[in-house]
This record gives C-alpha cells, structure tokens and sequence, in this order.
C-alpha cells in the first residue's frame, strides 16, 4: 500500500494540526512497507521545526504556488504519476477532483458552529469547499465523538463514514526528575515562584480574557500569590487578552513567552503549579493530555470534547465563569491532597492515548476506505 500522506500544516509555525501530522507520520512509517510520500506545495522550509523528518523521496510542487492552486491544480496530476493507492489530507483541505481514494482528516466543526472564531478569508475559502471534499471522500477521520457528532450533524455526513482516532500526547511530554534544569528554566523564562500555565494560540476561542480575569479575582478574592504563564503565538483579534492585562494591573502576574521549544514546553508543564485551559470550542484538546502526561493538575473547560478528552481526570469548569474558574484555580493552589489526586488521575488518563495506537487506527482506516471502492 502506497499512502500520499499531506504534510502542508507543517510548513508554518508549529500548530496543534502540525503536532497531529508529524506525529501520525512518524508512527505510520513503522507500520507501512512502503513508507508515506509527503506530499507539500513547497519544500523549502518544510519540517523546520525538528518535529519529524520523512524517509526518502517529498513529492513538492514543481513551482511556487500557493497551497490552494497547488492542491487543486497540479497535485491531483502529481499523484496520479508517480502511482499512490490513496491519498490522506490532514486538514480538512483536499482537491475536488483526484484520481486516487481519498481520506481527510477534519478536526472539529468550528468553522460551522463558531464562525466567529476565524477569519473571513478562511471562512470564504473553506466553508463551500469542504462539504464538496467529504462527500468525494472515501473516509472522514475526526478526533474525538464529540468532534464526530458535530460533523455528522452539521455536514450531513452517514455516521458510517466517520471515523474516531484519538490524538495523543507525544513521548516526551513525560514528567522530570528534579535537577538542575529547574533553576535554569525559571531563570531563562523568569517564572514566579508559582503559576498557573495556559498553552495554546493567543485568539478568542482560548478564552484568555476570562482567565486573566480569574486571575484577578484569585488574588482580590482569594489572596492567593500566583502568577500566569502564557505559552504560544499570537492569533488574532488577540488586543482584548493584551487590554484586560493592562487594566487590571496584572502586568507583573502575567508573562507572555510566544514559542517555545517543544522541551521546554516539557518542562512548564512539570514545574506548573496548576495547567488551565478554558477554551470555548475544542475538537480534542492535546495540550490538556501533554500536562497530565506531564504530572501537572489539570482544569478545563466541561464542554464536549474538553470533558471527553479529560476523562474524569481534570476538574471541569464553566468556561464563561469567570469565578468557577478561579474557584477551581483556588482549591488546586490550595488543597495538596487534590492537587496531588489530580496529578495522578491525570497521568494515569494520558497514559489510554498513544501515537502508535492512533496510526494502527489510521492504517485500519485507509483499508476499509480502499475496500469500500
């Protein structure tokens, strides 16, 4: 079996779909005789963040075209050359027309249920075009039941040919021995003494602005001393996050470290006091798992697939409550037996979910998709 495997969402800056194709890449490579073709609209800076590094041969545009005329124009001429059995899109983006089976990957229906949540040029381009995709599509992958109910019902989609593959957190989000990396790590980032740690993009859908201001309430409220770290790049319509900051004098409370190399993400989560991660609308949630994965106490939001990924293993809260997220900041920062519950709770949770399990999975789909023809 000849995979055409779409590594595209690894060509910009390191995103959670990024995580999701380096990782099921590298674990299908194992599984595979032959091992996926990458397929990509340009090589040239591709892979630039040493997530993984494809075997052989990366089946790159021969001009340099943006992603959609690529995708669209030349890639289906492409594939059909050097002779793949099926084609696998990791999101949600793939041609109309294409010669060979296709299975695609979609990681949530946000785009349907919160418009709001993204551009308009995004909505514009990929709204008409990614019902067309799934319906000529031999089988849909989504990552969690949550995600594959929204999908059924907004797209309209047989529940047949909607597939369940769960993400995992990758081997190095582990928890660490004490050592010196510690001092060194709050040196470089200049962490406080003790904080609680948000990971993802800076945009609406994360709802930071509710969580700076249960920050606010945990020390006017509660007079607890605890500061906020905020790892990963900014989004958009991202000012509101920089504004409350400012007009609740948080500015020495809360620090905004953008990127951060994988192994130091490993490590913000073992020195964490608290992980907290309020968001609005997830398709699965993977920095939730990386920090229980990591030994870290986990607070998320009880919303679908948030609650599913979580297991019973975090505490859950209203992610439009301000002062239930604070309440639940409170009790962790305070309570060390609850704390230490939910350490434990959650690294026994993130230990269900693998990678090699998730491309075993995969590999089963593409099968059932090649004999469905």
């Amino acid at each position: 079996m000849r995979i055409g495997f779409d590594v595209t969402p690894l060509c910009g800056a390191p995103t959670g779909v990024g995580v999701y194709t380096a990782q099921l890449l590298r674990h299908l490579q194992a599984l595979l005789d032959e091992p996926p073709l990458p397929l990509v609209h340009r090589h040239n800076g591709l892979l630039g963040h040493g997530r993984v590094r494809p075997p052989g041969r990366v089946l790159a545009s021969p001009l340099p075209l943006n992603k959609t005329l690529w995708m669209q124009a030349i890639l289906p001429f492409q594939v059909q050359r050097v002779g793949v059995d099926l084609c696998h899109f990791t999101n949600g983006v793939a041609p109309l027309f294409c010669s060979v089976p296709m299975v695609v990957t979609l990681h949530d229906a946000s785009l349907w249920l919160y418009p709001q949540y993204h551009y308009p040029r995004r909505l514009l381009a990929m709204r008409p075009l990614i019902p067309w995709v799934v319906r000529r599509a031999r089988a849909v992958i989504t990552v969690s039941e949550s995600a594959r109910r929204d999908l059924v019902r907004v797209l309209g989609l047989p529940t047949s040919k909607v597939h369940v593959v769960y993400e995992a957190p990758a081997p190095c989000f582990r928890p660490l021995p004490p050592g010196r990396w510690q001092a060194r790590l709050r040196a470089r980032y200049g962490l406080p003494a003790r904080y609680a740690l948000y990971v993802g993009t800076i945009e609406p859908r994360k709802n930071l602005v509710r969580l700076i201001r249960a920050m606010s309430l945990l020390h006017t409220g509660y007079r607890l001393d605890c500061g906020l770290v905020v790892v990963g790049p900014r989004g958009w319509k991202d000012r509101a996050v920089f504004d409350t900051v400012a007009r609740l004098e948080l500015a020495d409370r809360v620090r905004f470290l953008g990127y951060v190399p994988t192994e130091d993400v490993c490590a913000l989560y073992n020195l964490a006091d608290v992980f907290v991660f309020p968001s609005l609308y997830e398709g699965f949630g993977l920095p939730v798992l990386e920090a229980m994965a990591c030994g870290a106490p986990v607070i998320t939001s009880q919303v679908d697939a948030l609650a599913e990924v979580a297991g019973g293993a975090a505490a859950l809260v209203d992610p439009r409550d301000e002062g239930h997220i604070a309440a639940a900041m409170a009790r962790v920062l305070t309570d060390g037996a609850y704390a230490a519950d939910l350490r434990a709770s959650g690294r026994a949770r993130a230990a269900q979910f693998g990678w090699a399990r998730a491309a075993a999975e995969t590999l089963a789909v593409y099968r059932h998709a090649l004999a469905t023809g």
